[in-house]
């Protein structure tokens, strides 16, 4: 993990955004109360979470049965993955749940990923767990899960014409208690990971067969819930899957989740799955079974041009975790940063990480030059591939604000929205150009002129 620049020069791995960030990194920022509409509560609203005197705890009695899905959906660069690491240690608890973090970007090929890919690492990553705490699993589901998944591989060499086993999964030691579920679940997602032609045949396989697939992940769950209970570990499992907006395809998000939404249904865990900003579309339609939320970024400014001190402040937290503050020539210098990322963590990173580029090799602090370089540079690759249309909604949404009125949604928004030249705040109501691209010469010649 990167640690805090003390220098120029450390600043690059200081700003890094591809390392997960949670509560217990030096790092971390609580963003909680700045996102407008978007509270913490709601999220645990959604998983029949209660909280009292900061305690959190879950009744597997009267909200066993409801087993939530809730899809997490923000613009990319908002502080999902911050957020639901604070999650999973706030609700990881004897009282509440039994947190599963599968993140699908570290373990899973994210050129050809299929949702069965996912439920497969759901089994390996909460068996791992299991065997943190060296618990022992009812011998009857186990075997179970063995013969079922024993047939599959059956088949599978079959349709393969090979006569050896799928290849062998992670290293486990015979000792554990867990080493059989281990080894299959680790053969299975060497199987989804490895060539194409054996991976949609283990694909293939396990969609024909997951009527009863579902089936016996839901026993499996139910065990597992019972020893946690039986064990004082837990009261629930709750998955959370991260990195699906990582994907490399659109279409390969969503046919994940929308064409494998009934998929989705039959499985019975409680789970948060992000949901990738294109996709929040589709709201109406993944409401039938699930939970929606949108996660805005931080919002800086209001309708009216007026700044919110609070969030900016939390920003500077943010920024003087991972950069000493006498690295900069005066305040008002990471003041225009905050500003210009527009209340996203990313893009924050992102112009520190550039403004850092630009200091020159003699000097030891960064000042307004080298921010303004690298404002410069970042505005005008960010509207390198503005089209006429979007130029005409930026108006539009300009127009729209100052008359205090939301702006409709449509595809010409949609491919803003993912490509960050418009950011969203409150519920996705309120709508913003990206201040980088407003520093670029195509707004200024288009748009504000």
């Amino acid at each position: 993990m990167s640690r805090k620049a003390e220098t120029i020069n450390e600043i690059d791995q200081a700003v890094k955004f591809n390392e997960p960030i949670g509560p217990s990194h030096s790092f971390f920022t609580d963003f909680s109360g700045l996102r407008g509409e978007f509270e913490d509560r709601i999220v645990y609203k959604n998983l029949n979470v209660k909280k009292e005197n900061g305690i959190f705890s879950f009744n597997p009695a009267i909200n066993g049965g409801n087993k939530s899905i809730l899809f997490l959906g923000g613009m990319r660069g908002s502080g999902k993955t911050s957020e639901l690491a604070k999650y999973a240690e706030k609700l990881n608890s004897p009282q509440c749940f039994f947190c599963v973090t599968c993140n699908i970007d570290q373990e899973l090929d994210l050129n050809e990923l299929e949702y069965m890919d996912i439920l497969i690492l759901q089994l390996e990553q909460l068996t791992k767990r299991l065997s943190e705490f060296d618990l022992t699993i009812d011998e009857g589901i186990k075997e179970r899960l063995e013969t079922w998944f024993a047939k599959r591989e059956t088949e599978i060499k079959r349709d393969l014409k090979v006569e050896a086993e799928l290849e062998a999964g992670i290293e486990i030691s015979t000792k554990n208690p867990l080493f059989s579920l281990l080894n299959i679940f680790g053969k299975f997602k060497t199987g989804v990971v490895g060539s194409n032609e054996r991976a949609n045949i283990v694909r293939q396989n396990l969609k024909n067969n997951f009527n009863s697939f579902a089936t016996i992940f839901n026993e499996f769950i139910e065990e597992v819930n019972y020893t946690l209970r039986h064990n004082e570990v837990a009261q629930e499992i709750l998955f959370i899957v991260d990195g699906l907006e990582k994907t490399l395809s659109a279409n390969t998000r969503k046919k994940i989740i929308i064409e494998e939404q009934n998929r989705i249904d039959k499985i019975k865990a409680y789970t948060i799955f992000t949901l990738p900003i294109e996709l929040m579309s589709q709201r109406p339609n993944l409401s039938q079974f699930s939970s929606v939320e949108a996660f805005p970024f931080v919002k800086l400014i209001e309708r009216d041009d007026t700044e919110d001190g609070i969030a900016f402040e939390k920003f500077k937290e943010f920024v003087y975790k991972r950069i000493d503050s006498s690295l900069f020539q005066n305040e008002e210098i990471v003041h225009k940063a905050i500003r210009y990322s527009g209340g996203s963590p990313r893009e924050l990173l992102k112009i520190l990480e550039t403004t850092a580029f630009y200091v020159e090799d003699e000097q030891q602090q960064i000042d307004e030059v080298s921010l303004d370089k690298a404002l410069h540079r970042l505005a005008n690759q960010t509207a390198q591939y503005i089209t006429e249309p979007m130029l005409e909604k930026m108006k539009k949404i300009i127009e729209n604000n100052r008359a205090g009125k939301d702006t409709p949604f449509d595809e010409v928004l949609q491919t803003m929205l993912e490509n960050i030249y418009v950011m969203e705040y409150n519920s996705g109501s309120y709508k913003r150009i990206n201040p980088i691209l407003e520093r670029s010469n195509l707004y200024q010649q288009y748009v504000q002129g």
